[in-house]
């Protein structure tokens, strides 16, 4: 039987730091250590390599504005909104100093005797075509933007929704409000 003396420390010798077993423990722990240490500055440069693509990224993307902000539907149907009354307008104005130079005051009465808005619509495009801007059609063509444009909201409404929320439902009810307003205007 072999018996262990303990040294002076009271370690026993079999266990005495530097034994081969130590050694192997510590070089494995070291070892993993290292390589963990490696990794870490591995990932640090991943990290600040993909920060740096991503700052680019942004400064191209900050670049292009339509890319910048997509429009949402509220800003698609504010634009088509003031687009039409600020043509409205300008027809009206337009009409009202052309009827003020030819006949000195502001008192405009005319009628109009068609049997819905289409007809009322094909015949004052016809004027305009052929270059007849009385004040009667000056008039009627913002009167006409006036009436076109809450279709026009329907209907940028619709396509928004089909195209960029992917809403089929709420397309297919605006396309039956559009259906709506259509026939409407065709008893009017």
């Amino acid at each position: 039987m072999t018996t262990i003396k303990p040294d002076v420390s009271g370690t026993p010798q079999g266990n005495m730091p530097g034994s081969l077993d130590d050694r192997c423990v510590s070089s494995v722990i070291s070892d993993d250590i290292q390589s963990h240490k490696d990794a870490i500055v591995k990932l640090n440069d991943d990290i600040k390599k993909h920060q740096q693509a991503i700052l680019t990224l942004q400064k191209r993307l900050s670049a292009i504005p339509a890319v910048r902000k997509m429009a949402s539907l509220e800003d698609v149907i504010s634009f088509i909104y003031r687009g039409g009354v600020s043509l409205t307008m300008l027809f009206f104005l337009a009409g009202m100093i052309r009827f003020y130079l030819r006949h000195d005051n502001l008192n405009v009465d005319y009628g109009m005797f068609y049997k819905n808005f289409y007809q009322f619509t094909e015949r004052e495009l016809q004027f305009m075509t052929l270059g007849h801007f009385r004040t009667e059609v000056l008039l009627n063509a913002g009167l006409m933007i006036l009436l076109i444009a809450p279709m026009v909201q329907v209907l940028a409404t619709g396509v928004y929704m089909v195209a960029v929320n992917r809403n089929w439902k709420y397309g297919i009810i605006t396309l039956i409000v559009l259906v709506i307003l259509a026939i409407s205007l065709l008893f009017h």
